[in-house]
């Protein structure tokens, strides 16, 4: 018993000595990264409009891709040596091709619809997003610091759709404009962030970050947004 307690106290000191010169002792920090988000989400969308006194439909899809990173942000520390509380805004963009297909009335013969399919390019997609988080801060080597976190995310969303098109007759051909829908929505994210020092104040980072929401872009077209984003830049300490 007296041999397996010494065991015990060699082995456990090295430890407790090692987790006391390993604290976190910053109040804050703030962040700047550039990176990307990846993945992709399917938005598909339906209307009606009337032509010829009949009911004319349009449904359009888009593939709503991952595009450039930018992220800047700061944290500061609310509890004990570990705990920090931040706050992170992100912007992230793309193009797609809206494919369009409609089902146009005839204007002469009723009840004989006609399939018309155009693609208009250049369907924009926007968001910018606020990441509120809580933030566990853990020093895991000397000069290397990891923070765990998680929290809700509010995504401001711009998204290109199909507006009402034009007919041209004979054919008939349609033009379809698109038309902007900027909603808001709340959604969550959680990741992690890497730091590691190369001067006093100053340290080289990286951010991996998984951020999920939902927003209603009109005629109960669902659209996804967030996904998985990688970054890395720079960390100032204060």
């Amino acid at each position: 018993m007296t041999l397996g307690a010494l065991v015990f106290c060699v082995c456990a000191a090295p430890r407790s000595a090692a987790a006391q010169t390993m604290q976190w002792t910053d109040k804050g920090y703030a962040s700047v990264n550039v990176g990307f988000q990846a993945g992709s989400h399917d938005l598909n969308t339906s209307s009606t409009f009337r032509l010829y006194d009949e009911d004319a439909t349009i449904t359009s899809t888009q593939k709503v891709k991952g595009g450039a990173l930018f992220d800047i942000g700061g944290a500061y520390r609310v509890w004990g040596n570990n705990l920090l509380a931040g706050v992170f805004y992100s912007r992230t963009s793309s193009k797609a091709d809206l494919n369009v297909k409609g089902s146009i009335p005839d204007p002469i013969i009723s009840d004989s619809p006609r399939t018309v399919q155009t693609t208009v390019p250049g369907a924009k997609h926007v968001e910018n997003a606020i990441h509120l988080n809580a933030i566990w801060m853990m020093p895991v080597a000397e000069k290397i610091d990891v923070g765990v976190f998680a929290g809700p995310t509010i995504f401001n969303i711009n998204q290109d759709t199909a507006g009402t098109p034009t007919v041209t007759e004979p054919g008939p051909t349609i033009a379809t404009p698109l038309v902007k829908v900027s909603k808001t929505t709340v959604g969550i994210n959680l990741g992690v962030d890497a730091q590691y020092m190369v001067a006093k104040k100053i340290a080289v980072g990286g951010l991996a970050r998984y951020a999920w929401g939902s927003a209603d872009v009109g005629s109960g077209s669902k659209l996804t947004v967030g996904g998985f984003q990688i970054g890395v830049g720079a960390r100032y300490r204060f």
